[in-house]
Parts: C-alpha cells; structure tokens; sequence
C-alpha cells in the first residue's frame, strides 16, 4: 500500500471530490476524519425520510454506502483501479428516524494476497453505543480486467 496514494485520497474526499466513486455519487457524505494509518475514514451524514423503511435504515440505501464509501478506500490502498466486489453485506440492527445524525465509520480490515475486505458501521452521532447498521465490503483486484464473452 502507498501511503502517498491513501493520504491524496483522503484529501480528494474532505474536498468532496468524488471521481473515484461509481454509482450513488450524489450522496452528500461529509468526511469527519480520515486516517491513513488505521485506514479508515469516518463520514457523517443526517438522515432524511427518503432512507428510513419500515423505522430502519433501508437496506439499498445502506447497500449504496457501503460501496460508495469503501470502494475508494479500497482501490487506494490495493494501489488499483482493477478491483471487484466479490461480496456486499448490510445488516440493519436499530430502528432510525428521519433527522439522526449518523456516523458512518469505514475501516478496512484485511488485505492479504488479492483480497480486501472493509467494514462499515452505521452509528448515532451523539450516542455512539447505539449502532442502527452493519456492512461489510469484500473485493479483489486482478492486473488486468478482461472482458466477459458470451
């Protein structure tokens, strides 16, 4: 992992530049703080009704953060723009409600060989033991990608 290429990343995202993120860019996630050492950036963001179902964070929302959030922190330190999602997981434990302030804590966990792996946790702001949902992020990185024939 470079260092350098984690820390430009980190700045690309306190300037809210989101290039380096696919789909769901539009998410107005605020970087709290980032840290290249631990690898883990920390957003906040204030919930709105359009992402509460049934009391609780809805399940494609959270699914969009994790990728969105992790993928960048991801293909940083794997030093590649070459990775792949092999495995997204949401958890929804907490019931929210539209005007939480959350904290959205994205570390990643493992990189051995080819696999990375991030965890995410979705936390109150203000009652940091209350924790409304999970996620974790698994992806690869290959040299090349190749295109799939039919």
């Amino acid at each position: 992992m470079s260092g350098f290429i984690l820390n430009e990343l980190l700045d690309k995202l306190r300037n809210k530049d989101t290039s380096d993120t696919r789909f769901g860019s539009s998410l107005e996630l605020r970087v709290a703080t980032a840290d290249a050492k631990k690898r883990m950036v920390v957003y906040e963001y204030e919930v709105t009704d359009d992402e509460i179902y049934r009391g609780h964070l809805d399940s494609g929302w959270l699914s969009t953060v994790v990728d969105n959030a992790t993928d960048p922190l991801i293909r940083a330190v794997a030093n590649s723009n070459n990775t792949l999602t092999t495995s997204l997981t949401v958890s929804t434990l907490e019931p929210a409600m539209a005007g939480s302030r959350v904290e959205i804590v994205c570390r990643l966990v493992q990189f051995e060989g080819r696999m990375l792996q991030a965890v995410v946790t979705f936390r109150d702001a203000r009652r940091r033991n209350v924790v409304y949902a999970t996620g974790v992020h698994t992806a690869i990185y290959k040299d090349t990608l190749g295109s799939a024939k039919l």
